[in-house]
């Protein structure tokens, strides 16, 4: 388990990363990321208007999306999805709102934990 870090993290406009990336503070991405970003925090993770990711996104924190995503995204708090949002891919969440104006091309799962979804064997 990452430390969670009294800071933020930045991944500035005009920026891109390749491969997966991982956090554990707040964070703010405004640039392009080609792979799947994990937020180890309950801090929000904000994927800002000039933002996009090709990847998914997992997050024990909150999620607030205005950019555009081509993934799937979880959750363990809530995902909120402004107008200005693009989404392709599915959204597990427990709790979900979405701002009218926003492009929503998902499936939504309104039930997931992270104990509910591990892969343990059922008890004979």
């Amino acid at each position: 388990m990452l430390t969670e870090i009294p800071s933020f993290t930045v991944i500035a406009e005009g920026s891109r990363t390749q491969g997966s990336v991982s956090f554990c503070s707040k964070c703010i991405i405004l640039g392009l990321i080609e792979g799947n970003v994990y937020q180890h925090s309950h801090e929000t993770l904000t994927l800002g208007k000039s933002g996009w990711i090709r990847g998914d996104i997992t997050s024990q924190g909150p999620v607030v999306i205005s950019g555009r995503i081509e993934g799937n995204i979880f959750s363990s708090v809530k995902v909120k999805i402004l107008e200005t949002a693009h989404i392709k891919g599915t959204v597990v969440c427990p709790t979900l709102e979405i701002i009218p104006g926003a492009i929503v091309e998902s499936d939504i799962l309104m039930h997931w934990s992270p104990t509910k979804h591990s892969h343990k064997p059922l008890a004979a």
